[in-house]
């Protein structure tokens, strides 16, 4: 079977996809520390947050995350490495980790207990996440060396 690869792309793209890369590194990033924040306002009473702007955020962050672990998916999936289950499951969890944390926040407003969901789903894409991101700028790097 051929397979296309970082190798196949031509250099503006590589370039592209290297800062690609590091931009969203950086943004997955300071995403973490805000949620990390924040995260008291979205748990316990009912008054902590109303469902409207829980909905609202939800939304933007549902979309704004699938863009990001789509971006950051197409990415790996050009590295070379590695091949097989393990990367259809490293491009894979991000998605389901995002569907089970949002379900999570919205549990959390009727039982504490879900945060832990929340908490292995936040584990898995930022796992997965960087995962990715060391992996494909490995192989840019590798790429850009060999030139």
């Amino acid at each position: 079977m051929t397979t296309f690869t970082w190798a196949d792309v031509p250099k503006p793209f590589r370039v592209l996809g290297r800062w690609v890369t590091i931009a969203q590194a950086a943004g997955f990033g300071v995403g973490l520390a805000f949620a990390r924040q924040n995260a008291a306002r979205f748990s316990g009473s009912d008054s902590a947050i109303n469902a409207h702007e829980l909905l609202l955020s939800a939304h933007s962050h549902l979309l704004g995350m699938t863009a990001l672990f789509a971006l950051s998916g197409l990415c790996f999936a050009l590295c070379s490495k590695p091949e097989g289950p393990l990367k259809t499951a490293l491009i894979s969890l991000p998605f389901l980790a995002i569907v089970l944390a949002f379900t999570a926040v919205w549990l959390m407003k009727y039982a504490y207990g879900f945060v832990w969901v929340l908490l292995a789903a936040m584990v898995v894409m930022s796992v997965c996440f960087y995962w990715q991101i060391i992996v494909t700028l490995r192989e840019l790097r590798r790429l850009k060396n060999a030139q």
